[in-house]
């Protein structure tokens, strides 16, 4: 496949939603989705336990993306006894950066998508104290995974924002791609980078020769 050299050409929300669920990991975090959805809905009204399930996932999953992405996406390639460490999740990032405008690497890959679909029924499963809240939790955590894979392929085909805090995701989004892959680790909660001190102005710090290969090569 040739790497397009310029974002993708969509012209409406439901153009750029049908291109999106063409792809495999999108496909299978909807499909994950809406089977918990139902599943939910015929298990009858919330409980005070899913609240909290709900507020949890809210406040966790800003710090985990950021944490994910800074710490394990750009993970640099390394040998540990002999065995050379480079995880998949860690070479599609690094392609991502050299070819921002490939769709197919904006997701994370799909045979991870799949190991982790029934890892995380388990997980809810044994953190919640009833199935219904367990089936909350994969609603709330799998459609957090699914609204950052749909604004993450936003941000990079030429879908012009409508709100000021969707220019602000693609502005920085765009900054840690072509600037400095050392900042603007967050995304859907840009104000998390400054907790973490990865928020400078753009114009005080360089422009990096390695936002293309993160250093890896």
């Amino acid at each position: 496949m040739v790497a397009s050299h310029r974002p993708h050409p969509v012209h409406s929300l439901r153009e750029a939603a049908a291109l999106f669920f063409r792809h495999a990991s999108p496909a299978l975090l909807g499909l994950q989705f809406l089977a918990a959805v139902v599943l939910r809905t015929l298990a009858g009204p919330l409980t005070w336990a899913e609240v909290v399930v709900v507020v949890f996932v809210a406040i966790y999953w800003p710090v985990q993306e950021y944490a994910l992405h800074r710490h394990m996406l750009h993970f640099r390639p390394r040998r540990w006894l002999g065995v050379e460490v480079d995880p998949l999740a860690c070479r599609y990032h690094r392609h991502h950066h050299r070819h921002p405008w490939e769709l197919r690497y904006t997701f994370l890959p799909p045979r991870l998508i799949a190991m982790l679909i029934p890892i995380h029924a388990l997980v809810w499963w044994k953190a919640t104290p009833t199935w219904e809240a367990a089936l909350t939790g994969i609603i709330a955590f799998g459609g957090a995974t699914l609204s950052y894979e749909w604004i993450h392929f936003l941000t990079h085909t030429a879908y012009r924002p409508r709100t000021s805090w969707m220019r602000t995701v693609v502005r920085r989004h765009r900054w840690h791609h072509f600037k400095n892959e050392r900042y603007w680790f967050a995304f859907v909660v840009p104000m998390v980078d400054a907790l973490f001190l990865t928020d400078p102005a753009p114009g005080d710090v360089a422009t990096s020769p390695s936002c293309r290969d993160l250093e890896a090569d």
